[in-house]
């Protein structure tokens, strides 16, 4: 280096009892009694081998030569110049990206650095003994106290890469009479991750005027071998011109024969390297100076320059070159390369997932090649297919921002149930690998809207890396495709830092943050990585296989195969008893997702709608049915694997019809999985009623499949109907089903039953009282009228299940009236479409199902070549309609029976049927109903199989006379041979 550049001085060689008293008198330094203190100078060359500026990106200056010097004042007494205060700590704040690889050389040790006895001045002074190899550069002291002058003389010591203190990336040290001085390496952690290169706690032993470090770019160069020695403790430098003698110590005859210069036995490897970021036209590389004394710890000077061209120090800022950055970005190499693969290939199965990014970093230790430029930005893109697995959501926690203290430079405090797995960056400026993990960041919003930005707001990934005094923290967002799932993460402003690999590896087993694709084949992650030399991204690609189906079987089908199961009852099975309902749906892995569920139930298992406030909407649609109307729960297991999350706490609502339904539910899930509170899935359903049966069947709309972009992947769905007094069983002991229709997402569907039967139907009354009157004045125009009226006891009794009637020959159907029937194809469109004449009668029932009556019209309907009509009670309340049919026959005596053979399973309190006289009578009469003695033979036969026939009395009203009728029960509560037990 040209002298100006090392600020050296010719000195004379001193005996040794000259230094022995030097060395006294450094070591017993007292603090200046000046107590002012400053930064008087401050510059920095980044040099190139000719000795101007060395400006390629990514490039290996010569050296970099930091010139500082202090305030310092002539002491009079003394005849020389002092410091005006004693320096403390001296930290350099380098550019972010200008770096050195101090991994790449050979390193000294603390014991090296003083271990080497002068011996002509015994203890006091020691020399290194550090390898030649490990010598990186020099620190020439400006030091009133070796030789008293007017200014201070300049001694040069050798600078040495040492074994890293505890928690440092990188350490220098130098020896000063025997007084180790270390300058250490800091990455600026929290910040901008550019290095600090510092030294605190500075021996006020060692006074210091100014001081000119200097870092050589490649320190295995012979240019250097003229300031390499085996020993310079002294820090004598022996002659002016350093470019054309030994600046060695010599003189020292046999004692120490190897002082002189000497060439560096280790391969050049460069160790400096330049930002491979470009600065624009005319402006340099930042770097700060702070300082401060020990008269006043803490109170750092601060100067900051910006690189330039020559002049510099020593001549007047004022007169500097202009700034000059950093240029030939153009010229940065970068090459990455992607390797991607699940821990297993196994389709529809949680995987863990290794990533590894790997940059060639061959030219960052070429003396004369260029470094590969960092990644600035990165965006990674799994396979559609890939996605969030629902499964790891059973005890996973977030990282909140307090916790990962981004900026902070600290530890993060991430909670292990926040980790999703490991990473490990190979750099090659550490002799060891950063490790660390990758966690799961606290969303953001909880739940989101609709107009919130999801991305990095709802899933947010950290990677935390630790080692050598580095805690690298990169926030990462991550994207979910509303539709597909597919996941995207982009890391944004990555520091200046490089590496060889970057390894992420998920965490495998049930609990996988992902689940591979459904179907087996080939799988492709693209990454696209920009560059710090802001050259065009690199867009890099890889695949990898799913061979298997889930467990090894063999690949899925495509369409993938849907066989569900479902399993449904009550889990009292007393006939006519309250009891829950329980309804599940269950799939395994590799089948299609449920896409829609109906359910059918069978005769008589209803549910007490009296007990219940229907939800209004659009409290329904919003899932904010009051509880009133909530008649179950739910239960969701979701996620592939053998452990599946399960989502507690769903709710089921009774709410008024809805899409064609007598009906609707409302079916409110709290989306709540680990940290996430994705708000509440509602799924609607319309409830149908059968209007002969009663029978309900259940449709709900589709079922979701994705949230936010988080694959739902249900795997069972559990339904309790659990309002205490709601769900009654039949009082029918015959063996029945539950029916689930089953859709599949990807069209699929499955019909699937549930054995379903009732017991202990013996245990059940049956004794429906029964009256009819008929009309005793009677008329040709007007015909004759009959009311009948059923009434129920209370208690557990068998509900009807068919009733048979026979009118006495008096009471004849009028064949007017029965050719006024109303044709069925109109009926089954509307029933109040039907011609007037054929509505012959009312008909009112009280049930304590519903909380009104059902009450309704009576018609006669016809059916093609049926020979006689229907008879057909029309009852409507509540929102139900409920068809009574009964079969009419009229024999060759004239005689009218009337069999209803499929009355509904419903507890009934009253049923009054109301045939009135008319002009569309029903009824015709034969002679005067006030004399005769009426008898309506009947049968009714429980559900149960319990008969009870009867020929019931039919009192004539408007007569005037009365007679007192009394029932004549020629078969009372006859039990069938087929009666169920």
């Amino acid at each position: 280096m040209k002298a100006n550049i090392m600020s050296a001085r010719r000195t004379s060689v001193v005996a040794a009892a000259v230094v022995l008293t030097l060395a006294v008198a450094w070591l017993s330094k007292t603090a200046s009694a000046k107590a002012q203190f400053g930064i008087a100078a401050f510059d920095q060359q980044i040099a190139s081998a000719s000795g101007g500026a060395f400006t390629q990106a990514g490039g290996h200056p010569y050296a970099i030569v930091t010139e500082i010097d202090f305030k310092s004042h002539f002491n009079e007494a003394a005849g020389q110049l002092a410091p005006d205060a004693d320096v403390k700590d001296v930290i350099t704040e380098l550019p972010p990206g200008l770096i050195g690889n101090p991994a790449g050389l050979p390193q000294c040790t603390q014991q090296q650095l003083t271990g080497l006895s002068a011996g002509l001045v015994a203890e006091a002074f020691k020399a290194p003994e550090c390898p030649i190899s490990s010598q990186v550069g020099t620190v020439a002291l400006r030091s009133p106290d070796y030789v008293p002058a007017p200014t201070s003389p300049t001694f040069v010591f050798p600078l040495y890469n040492m074994v890293p203190a505890a928690g440092m990336p990188a350490t220098f040290g130098f020896l000063v009479a025997g007084v180790p001085i270390e300058l250490s390496g800091h990455l600026r952690n929290g910040g901008d991750f550019g290095v600090d290169i510092g030294s605190t706690n500075i021996p006020i032993a060692v006074p210091i005027d100014g001081s000119t470090i200097t870092f050589w770019g490649v320190p295995a160069d012979k240019s250097h071998d003229f300031q390499r020695c085996d020993w310079g403790g002294f820090g004598f430098v022996a002659t002016e011109n350093l470019e054309e003698q030994p600046a060695c110590p010599l003189g020292y005859g046999s004692e120490y024969p190897n002082s002189g210069p000497h060439a560096d036995p280790v391969h050049p490897s460069a160790f400096l390297t330049l930002p491979v970021s470009c600065t624009p036209p005319g402006i340099g590389l930042k770097t700060t100076l702070k300082a401060d004394p020990w008269a006043e710890p803490g109170v750092f000077s601060e100067s900051v320059l910006f690189s330039h061209s020559s002049p510099g120090y020593p001549i007047a800022e004022a007169e500097w070159g202009p700034q000059e950055g950093i240029d030939g970005c153009d010229l940065v190499p970068f090459k990455p390369s992607l390797t991607v693969e699940p821990t297993n290939s196994q389709a529809d199965t949680p995987t863990g997932l290794n990533i590894d990014i790997a940059l060639p970093q061959e030219g960052l230790s070429n003396p004369g090649g260029i470094a590969t430029s960092d990644v600035k930005d990165a965006v990674v893109t799994l396979p559609a297919g890939e996605s969030v697995s629902p499964s790891a959501a059973d005890g996973l926690g977030g990282c909140s921002l307090e916790q990962i203290g981004l900026h902070t430079g600290l530890p993060a405090q991430c909670p292990d149930s926040s980790k999703l797995g490991t990473v490990q960056i190979d750099t090659p400026l550490l002799n060891e690998p950063l490790s660390g993990a990758i966690y799961l960041g606290k969303p953001e919003c909880g739940p989101c809207g609709v107009a919130d930005d999801l991305a990095g707001r709802l899933v947010k990934l950290y990677i935390v890396v630790e080692g050598q005094g580095v805690i690298l923290k990169l926030p990462g967002r991550v994207e979910l495709d509303p539709v597909t799932g597919r996941i995207v993460t982009t890391f944004d402003d990555n520091p200046q830092l490089p590496f060889n690999h970057l390894k992420l590896n998920f965490k495998a087993g049930p609990r996988s943050p992902l689940v591979n694709p459904h179907t087996c084949g080939t799988y492709q992650t693209i990454a696209v990585l920009t560059p710090w030399s802001g050259n065009p991204p690199a867009e890099i690609a890889s695949s990898f296989q799913v061979t298997s189906g889930p467990n090894g079987s063999p690949c899925p089908s495509e369409p993938q195969a849907f066989a569900p199961v479902f399993a449904a009852g009550t889990t009292n099975n007393q006939a006519g008893a309250f009891s829950p309902l329980t309804v599940t749906f269950n799939r395994t892995d590799g089948e299609q997702q449920l896409g829609g569920v109906t359910v059918k139930t069978p005769p008589g298992l209803l549910g007490m709608l009296s007990s219940v406030t229907l939800c209004g909407e659009p409290e329904a649609a919003g899932g904010s049915c009051p509880s009133s109307s909530q008649i179950g729960s739910l239960t969701v297991a979701a996620g592939a694997g053998a452990n599946p999350f399960y989502v507690q706490g769903g709710k089921v609502f009774l709410t008024h019809a809805y899409k064609g339904g007598e009906f609707g539910l409302s079916i409110v899930v709290p989306a709540q999985a680990g940290p996430f509170d994705l708000g509440t899935v509602v799924v609607r359903g319309s409830i149908a009623v059968d209007p002969v049966t009663t029978a309900l069947t259940v449709t709900t709309d589709p079922l979701p499949t994705i949230l936010d972009g988080i694959p739902l992947d249900l795997r069972t769905v559990n339904v309790r109907i659990d309002r205490p007094g709601f769900i009654f069983n039949p009082t029918n002991c015959d063996p029945m089903s539950l029916i689930g229709a089953l859709g599949g997402g990807l069209g699929g569907s499955e019909e699937a039953i549930a054995h379903f039967q009732v017991t202990n139907c013996g245990n059940l009354g049956f004794a429906p009282k029964f009256a009819v009157t008929t009309t005793g004045k009677t008329s040709r125009s007007g015909g004759a009228g009959l009311t009948v009226r059923l009434t129920y006891p209370k208690g557990a009794q068998a509900n009807i299940a068919k009733v048979r009637v026979s009118l006495p020959k008096q009471l004849p159907s009028r064949l007017t009236t029965l050719q006024k029937a109303c044709p069925d194809s109109i009926f089954n469109s509307n029933p109040s479409n039907c011609p007037a004449a054929s509505r012959i009668g009312t008909a009112k029932a009280i049930t304590p199902v519903i909380p009104e009556p059902l009450t309704g019209p009576v018609f006669f309907v016809s059916h093609g070549g049926q020979a006689f009509p229907d008879l057909v009670v029309v009852l409507q309340g509540y929102g139900v309609t409920v068809d009574l049919v009964g079969n009419t026959h009229i024999s060759k005596t004239g005689i009218t029976s009337t069999s209803f053979e499929q009355v509904p399973d419903v507890p009934v309190g009253s049923f009054e049927l109301n045939l009135p006289q008319g002009p569309y009578s029903a009824l015709a009469a034969n002679g005067n109903l006030c004399k005769a003695k009426l008898r309506m033979p009947t049968a009714f036969i429980a559900q149960d199989g319990q008969e009870l026939r009867q020929a019931t009395p039919i009192a004539a009203t408007d007569c005037t006379k009365h007679k007192a009728r009394h029932n004549v029960r020629y078969k009372h509560t006859h039990h069938s041979k087929h009666r169920k037990k």
